[in-house]
Formats: C-alpha cells, sequence, structure tokens
C-alpha cells in the first residue's frame, strides 16, 4: 500500500493535518492483514451458525463487516490497554485472545480465556479490560485505566501507554460519555476514544437518534479525527497518531465510520429496519473486500482462494477441538472472583 493523506476519507477538528500527515507507521503486510481477517470473519460465521443451533447460551453479538479496524488496531497496540462494548470478538483478538480461546469462551468451555464464566460479552485478559453490556459504561472506566497509566509515571514523565475507549454511535449520546471527555481533558488522561460508527444503534438509525452525528467533534476542546473504516491504512495511521497524541497531550477522539453487515445480534435476523438492498451493496465495498480485491491483483485468484481456504480450515479445527472441550467444573465458579 502506498503512504498517503487519503483527504476523501479523512475528517479533523483540532488537529494539526501536516503534522498528522508525517505520521509514520510500519510497512502492512497485505497478505497476513487479509489473512487474519478472513479468520476474524470465519470465526464471526461460524459463532453465528453455532447460536441458531442454541449451542451458544446469552447474547452474541457479532463484528462482521468491521474486520478491519481489529486488524489495524492489533499492529499499534504494544503494552496499551483498551475497553469495548458488548461487541468485543475483534477487540479481545486485537488484545491477543487467542482465536482458539474466543471460540472456546463463547461456547463456555473451560479453556476458554475466562474459563468458559465470561461467554461472548465478556472476555479479558491483562491487554483488553472486557466487553461491558451496560451502553457506554465502558468509557468511564476507560479513564480510569488512562488515570491508572498516567499515575504509575512520575508527575513530569508522560505515560509510556494509553487506554483506546471503545464506544458506538449507540452510547455516543450517554451522559457519561460527556463527562468522561471532560475529565479525561481536564486531567490530560492517555485516552483514545474511539466511536465505531456503524450507523444503527441496535434497530434504530442514527439520523432518528442524533441531532449530531460528527462525534468527532463531540469533545468541544478535544481534538478529532474521522476516519473510513474500510481503510485499512488510514486506520492504522488514526491510531498511530493518536495512540502518541494521547501520550504527550491527553484524549482525542477517533470516529470511525463503519457498517456491520451481520445483525444487532444473532437473534436479529430479519433486517426489518434496513433495506436489504443497502446491506448488500455495503458487503461488496467493505474492507475485506476491498483487500481482496487489491490482492487479486497483486498476486492472483488462485493465491487469495488458498487464504480463503486456509481461514475456513483454521476455523473448522478450531470448532472441533472447542466442541470436544470440557464444560468447567461447578468448583470453577469460585476461582479468579477476587485478586487480593
Amino acid at each position: 500500500m502506498n503512504s498517503k493523506e487519503n483527504k476523501s476519507t479523512m475528517d479533523f477538528y483540532l488537529i494539526n493535518q501536516e503534522e498528522y500527515s508525517k505520521t509514520t507507521i510500519k510497512d502492512l503486510d497485505e497478505k497476513k492483514m487479509f489473512q487474519e481477517m478472513c479468520i476474524l470473519r470465519e470465526m464471526e460465521l461460524l459463532l453465528d451458525g453455532l447460536y441458531q443451533k442454541n449451542e451458544i447460551q446469552g447474547f452474541c453479538h457479532l463484528v462482521v463487516g468491521q474486520e478491519p479496524i481489529y486488524i489495524a488496531l492489533k499492529n499499534v497496540i504494544n503494552g496499551d490497554k483498551v475497553i469495548g462494548s458488548y461487541r468485543c470478538h475483534g477487540l479481545a483478538y486485537s488484545s491477543g485472545i487467542p482465536i482458539q480461546e474466543i471460540v472456546c469462551e463463547t461456547l463456555g468451555r473451560a479453556n476458554g480465556n475466562c474459563k468458559g464464566k465470561g461467554g461472548s460479552m465478556h472476555l479479558y485478559n491483562e491487554t483488553f479490560f472486557g466487553g461491558h453490556g451496560i451502553v457506554g459504561a465502558q468509557v468511564s472506566l476507560g479513564i480510569g485505566i488512562a488515570y491508572a497509566l498516567k499515575y504509575k509515571e512520575h508527575a513530569n514523565t508522560p505515560p509510556k501507554n494509553v487506554c483506546f475507549a471503545f464506544y458506538g454511535d449507540g452510547a455516543s449520546n450517554q451522559g457519561q460519555v460527556f463527562e468522561s471527555f471532560n475529565m479525561a481533558k481536564l486531567w490530560k488522561l492517555p485516552v483514545v476514544f474511539v466511536c465505531e460508527n456503524n450507523f444503527y444503534g441496535m434497530w434504530t438509525p442514527e439520523k432518528n437518534v442524533s441531532s449530531n452525528s460528527e462525534y468527532y467533534k463531540r469533545g468541544i476542546n478535544i481534538p478529532g479525527i474521522r476516519v473510513d473504516g474500510n481503510d485499512i491504512e488510514e486506520l492504522h495511521r488514526a491510531f498511530a497518531y493518536s495512540k502518541e497524541y494521547a501520550k504527550a497531550n491527553g484524549p482525542i477522539i477517533i470516529q470511525i465510520d463503519t457498517y456491520r453487515t451481520c445483525g444487532h445480534s444473532c437473534v436479529d435476523k430479519t433486517n426489518f429496519y434496513r433495506d436489504q438492498k443497502e446491506v448488500e451493496e455495503k458487503k461488496h465495498c467493505d474492507g475485506l473486500s476491498k483487500l481482496k480485491a487489491i490482492l487479486e491483483v497483486k498476486t492472483s485468484k488462485k493465491d487469495v482462494e488458498k487464504i480463503e481456504t486456509e481461514a475456513k480450515n483454521i476455523i473448522s479445527d478450531l470448532h472441533k477441538f472447542a466442541s470436544n472441550s470440557n464444560y468447567p467444573s461447578v468448583q470453577e465458579l469460585y476461582t479468579e472472583v477476587l485478586k487480593e
């Protein structure tokens, strides 16, 4: 990919665009990124199918169509912290939780990353502070994590890491989000607020609930960036720039305009709130499809098909492994409840 400032897909607020354009990102391995996106896509399709067969209990929210966000983030975080909503499979993968553990956890198996106690919505590790079911609550928790990162350093020493606090357009109107903006700016906390705008809060179009959809400007005196969620190169640049900015200056907002081609959750199959033509059009121009087209030109369709087949096989093998794994014992309910 050629490094460039993509003005057609970028908007800035209180940002020095010349400085932003100088942000360096490491060489992107397109084949590896495509492979990871395919694996993430196949995992989500598998989980959707298992949910329909009642093999997954509780809620299950997928990220089909939004995969480039998480592959870009995965290549930027290094010792940083991440927190998000219930739609958390992609963020969990970005944060280093192996696909195998995500599948096992979603199926409630003992070798899931939370030993089967968290399920689809509550994945955790040392980097990822979880998916959260209360809409917008994770944003407030995110500034707490950022405060801890800053507190660990000496008063005059910039923090070494930041917290990426993810939320959706559906959470953007929550009062605690605005309160978090204020506190983060007041204390110059190393936090990157990331609004994944997929244009629907559950089944409600954003135009019906948001008088202003320029979420990247909502911090008033907090700078912001709007980026196309299908442009994986600019996603890399936005994350990389924002990370360095937040370490030196405090909070920044990224608005990622994306689209979930799946339902709000696995229960949502009717698409009564969306024109099916709209969904099909989005499927053909999502980030995975765009990168696939690029690779077909640079390599060959045969090479691309091989990557897709390998991804399907990987997920198929993981499904067999997870299905044959044990459920947690009753005693497991009492472990890892309190850390002293």
